[in-house]
């Protein structure tokens, strides 16, 4: 099969922000590049002109419905889609369209591939929790059934019995050409400060995660409460995204900030969208939930890629892109991982992370990004995944994607 002969079909319910999506951009611009062709199925997203920009084409369908109608009739448009385009494979990233796109693909005769993107929470109650597991069991039908972390294979492998001949672990990767340090002048960081209504001299803990109960944000608040008038002197924590966050939980996170005392220290502030940036504005990230295991944890990497200490639940991804300073000693560590929902273990975190020295944070800044390039580069996910398709198409994406950063590196 010649390499413009295939046609990569993928499925996701938006293009906004997430690891999901932007790892679905850059597999476009893998396939664009080796001349193949890329389509996304989606209801649209910030990310769907850069899909374009790439040389990919965006469907737009409501294939975020999880309306059974909804679900049903996309079967039949995402069919036709599939035999328009002379779509060779199918690769979905979330479990309402992939209802619709596993039908469509089996019944035109196509691989179908799926990125088991999330741990998936379930009830603990019958017959909830076994309507939840069939649900999301759909995730793991595929040809071949992607996890983004051994975290999430085993879990996988636990809930589904699926077999390790069609599991695929692949890391999702950084971009090292967006997150690079050396492209961030020290204008754009003062600007971002600015932006926060930070001072540059302030300690910055920034929580770039989805403000929720699920991630942890009053956990952060009680760690902070236990720090020492020292440590909280020019102190700062930034929380992205409350206009994203429903206002019942904004109004109890902004109650507790105030009984705690906090008004002066933790900053509620609009969602970022430079994140390379505000990684370099800040002193300590805290990378994904601090109360339910991540199935990867984007911002873990991106965070250590742009040389910023981190602080990750021990549970789930992070424990595995993460290098705690127990586990490797002080001359390797990149970060701390502490137990879940733990305001006492944070807070002895956080004083770990804003004691550092200037010339500890440098050495860390640089084995922390040399770390991330060498396991979890972006170029390197992206060879995985078209060595995914290779096998069920029985071509050479990822052998030509190589020679492209091959000969890009020269």
């Amino acid at each position: 099969m010649n390499l413009s002969d295939i046609v990569v079909l993928q499925v996701i319910p938006r293009l906004n922000s997430g690891g999901a999506e932007r790892t679905t951009l850059e597999i476009a611009q893998a396939l664009t590049r080796v001349g193949a062709k890329a389509i996304v199925v989606t209801e649209g997203g910030r990310l769907a002109d850069d899909i374009c920009t790439a040389g990919g084409e965006v469907i737009k369908l409501p294939v975020a419905s999880k309306n059974p109608i909804r679900i049903i009739a996309n079967i039949w448009k995402i069919r036709k889609i599939i035999r328009d385009y002379g779509a060779t494979l199918v690769h979905a990233r979330s479990r309402a369209p992939a209802i619709s796109a596993f039908f469509a693909a089996r019944w035109q005769g196509v691989p179908f591939v799926t990125t088991y993107h999330s741990t998936y929470s379930q009830p603990r109650r019958e017959p909830f929790k076994s309507i939840k597991n069939f649900y999301s069991s759909i995730m793991a039908r595929g040809d071949r059934v992607i996890a983004n972390s051994h975290f999430i294979g085993n879990l996988i492998a636990q809930r589904h019995q699926t077999g390790n001949d069609r599991v695929r672990v692949i890391y999702r990767g950084l971009d090292s050409t967006y997150f690079d340090p050396e492209k961030i002048t020290p204008k754009a960081v003062a600007a971002m400060c600015a932006q926060w209504g930070v001072d540059e001299n302030d300690r910055v803990v920034l929580f770039p995660s989805r403000i929720s109960p699920t991630k942890g944000q009053m956990v952060v608040i009680e760690a902070v409460a236990q720090l020492g008038p020292a440590l909280k002197q020019g102190l700062k924590v930034v929380l992205p995204g409350p206009e994203l966050a429903t206002p019942d939980y904004i109004a109890l996170l902004q109650q507790r900030i105030g009984q705690a005392g906090l008004g002066d220290i933790v900053k509620l502030v609009p969602e970022c969208r430079n994140m390379p940036v505000a990684y370099l504005a800040a002193d300590v990230a805290i990378g994904g939930s601090l109360i339910r295991p991540e199935a990867f944890g984007r911002t873990a990497i991106e965070a250590q890629g742009m040389g910023c200490p981190v602080i990750a639940n021990q549970e789930g991804g992070p424990a595995e892109t993460v290098l705690d300073e127990d586990a490797v000693g002080v001359d390797a560590f990149t970060g701390w991982l502490i137990p879940p929902e733990n305001p006492v273990a944070l807070a002895v975190a956080l004083e770990k992370a804003l004691s550092l020295t200037p010339a500890e944070r440098a050495r860390l800044r640089t084995r922390a990004r040399a770390h991330i390039m060498t396991r979890f580069n972006a170029d390197q996910m992206r060879i995985d995944t078209l060595a995914v398709y290779d096998e069920l198409l029985g071509c050479d994406l990822a052998v030509f994607y190589k020679k492209i950063v091959k000969q890009a590196s020269l």
